[in-house]
């Protein structure tokens, strides 16, 4: 029974969340503040919990973001990325905006450069000519062949609402993604190797190139205190007319790791404001500020008491939590928003051991599902042989009353016809005796 209401439970909570996976339906963490960007999508790296979303499957114009997937599938295409070299030559930078972000290489025509050292060009300053270079060589000389490569891997990473046309990002109306894409693709790019060092790089220096780069992600940079956030360590930058300033970061502190896409924030050359970055420092520092990890249930609590079967007596057991359940949660949460569902059977049955796993534990916040532990017994019951056989056995004959009534009838019958014909036989024979 208690497993049949549990299940009611979950399936009503997951019916009155009823929206598409993709359109992230967020708890409520407080963040309700005006923002400037079209689309935004945060997220708490630690645990997976969608700390607010706007428009998150939105398809708008990544710009620059794009260089997150690059990165990608240079990452993944070219084994030895720092002793990989890679000529510059004219041809792959052929067609390239000269007005557009780059790292430099016209100047360098003829000159290798590692593809390491290509990979910070590309991240750092967001050099379409680093991109143009590198997709043409992964690609064997064909952009086209590599921006393929882009867009299955983004079908591998079920980014169904992603599809790029150039490894740089400049605006093309089939160019498009969105900000829970973008979010999927910046998560896998920070398990590729040498992505978070890079991207947390406010300047780097390639070895042979006169100049530096600087990173044009000014959350990482001092020198810029209007967007500068120390605990910002990454990610990407972009911006067209069409997609507006674009910001994929990360920020770190105490223990607690976010997420932010902050897509299509206005922006003119005259007011000259990064609106994606003030958006995603206001909100790091609002949940950094008001969010922390809640201890909603204890290590060892007991949850239930459950009869125990296949012993002598009225034996019960308790059931523990097999660990604490944690949430992250406003400081000033409604404590009305939590539940907690319980999935355990009726009774266990003996033999048990001290430890052993019989249900779960689910915590949901605002109809999400914010933890979850094991359920285990907090000791140990061995079985009676004696009993065991005998609810056997009487089970048995529960399971079967039916055909076991058929049979007794049978039997029953055929007992009584039995009977019926010895006496007409006897009669029959006493009338013979007596002639």
């Amino acid at each position: 029974m208690k497993r049949v209401i549990s299940f009611i439970i979950i399936l009503v909570l997951l019916i009155s969340m009823s929206v598409p996976l993709l359109s992230v339906n967020a708890a409520d963490y407080g963040i309700d503040f005006e923002m400037m960007c079209d689309a935004v999508y945060v997220e708490n790296l630690d645990t997976g919990i969608v700390m607010y979303e706007e428009n998150a499957d939105k398809k708008v114009p990544p710009a620059s973001l794009t260089k997150m997937m690059t990165y990608i599938v240079v990452a993944e295409s070219v084994p030895d990325l720092a002793n990989t070299k890679v000529e510059i030559t004219s041809e792959a930078l052929a067609g390239l905006d000269p007005a557009s972000s780059v790292m430099g290489l016209a100047d360098y025509i003829g000159y290798e450069f590692s593809v390491l050292d290509l990979l910070h060009g590309l991240m750092i300053p967001s050099g379409n000519d680093a991109a143009l270079v590198l997709a043409q060589y992964v690609g064997d000389g064909s952009v086209d062949k590599f921006v393929d490569l882009m867009n299955r891997k983004a079908g591998q990473l079920k980014c169904s609402d992603t599809h790029f046309v150039n490894p740089h990002g400049l605006y093309d109306p089939d160019h498009y993604s969105t900000a829970y894409d973008l979010a999927t693709i910046a998560k896998y790019a920070q398990q590729k190797a040498y992505f978070n060092e890079i991207v947390s790089k406010p300047y780097y220096q390639v070895e042979g190139m006169a100049h530096t780069l600087k990173n044009t992600n000014y959350m990482l940079n001092s020198s810029y205190p209007e967007y500068y956030y120390e605990p910002v360590t990454g990610i990407k930058t972009g911006y067209t007319d069409e997609a507006g300033k674009c910001l994929a970061s990360c920020a770190y502190t105490d223990g607690y790791y976010y997420l932010c896409i902050a897509l299509g924030a206005p922006y003119s050359y005259a007011e000259d404001v990064n609106y994606a970055m003030l958006d995603t420092r206001s909100i790091y520092q609002y949940l950094f500020n008001n969010v922390s990890f809640v201890e909603l249930l204890s290590d060892a609590s007991v949850v239930d008491s459950l009869s125990v079967e296949f012993v002598w007596g009225d034996k019960a057991v308790d059931v523990i939590t097999n660990g604490s359940v944690s949430a992250l949660l406003p400081n000033d949460y409604d404590e009305s928003l939590v539940k907690t569902v319980y999935d355990l059977p009726d009774y266990v049955s003996a033999p048990i051991e001290k430890g052993q796993v019989i249900g779960s534990v689910t915590v949901f916040y605002d109809k999400e599902i914010v933890g979850t532990t094991d359920v285990v017994c907090a000791e140990t019951f061995e079985r009676d042989q004696t009993n065991y056989l005998m609810h056997r056995f009487i089970g048995f004959v529960y399971n079967n009353i039916i055909w076991l009534s058929i049979v007794a009838s049978v039997v029953i019958v055929l007992g009584i016809m039995y009977i019926n014909a010895q006496i007409r036989h006897k009669k029959r024979n006493s009338r013979y005796r007596y002639r």
